[in-house]
């Protein structure tokens, strides 16, 4: 009897444990598709010029381009990850509101730039990373 309810308690810790925060991206504009357990926070994406602070400050938000949160404070009203699949640059999901810029869409991505985005999770290890535009397309690339 002791067997078996050590194995269901392993088996629900097993099931139950949290799942990274992995982004892929594809087209452009870059649509993030988004896999893991945890509930989005919040996501920014940053200009080539974050790479200058990177090191020093990596929270400085000065450099964002885009930047959307819940619209609801709360950890509850965070959406979960694998419900919302997926996250275009400049198109806010449903029960998410646009902080930066205070209006109007983001600004266009140009080629051959080197951008950096954050997805801020909760209950999950977060994503960060970087990505260029080539040939028309996101490709994620790596960091300084």
């Amino acid at each position: 009897m002791a067997k078996i309810a050590l194995g269901l308690l392993l088996l629900a810790v097993i099931t139950g444990c949290e799942r990274r925060t992995v982004v892929t991206i594809e087209g452009s504009p870059p649509t993030f598709i988004l896999k893991g357990s945890g509930r989005l926070a919040e996501v920014i994406v940053y200009s080539p010029e974050q790479e200058l602070i990177a090191k020093s400050d990596p929270f400085d938000d000065r450099y964002a381009l885009w930047e959307i949160a819940p619209e609801r404070d709360g950890e509850q009203s965070a959406a979960r990850v694998e419900e919302l699949h997926s996250i275009t640059y400049g198109v806010l999901p449903r029960g998410y509101k646009q902080i930066k810029p205070k209006s109007g869409p983001p600004p266009v991505l140009g080629p051959g730039e080197r951008y950096r985005y954050w997805f801020v999770t909760v209950n999950a290890p977060h994503a960060a990373g970087y990505f260029e535009i080539r040939d028309g397309k996101a490709v994620i690339v790596d960091g300084p």
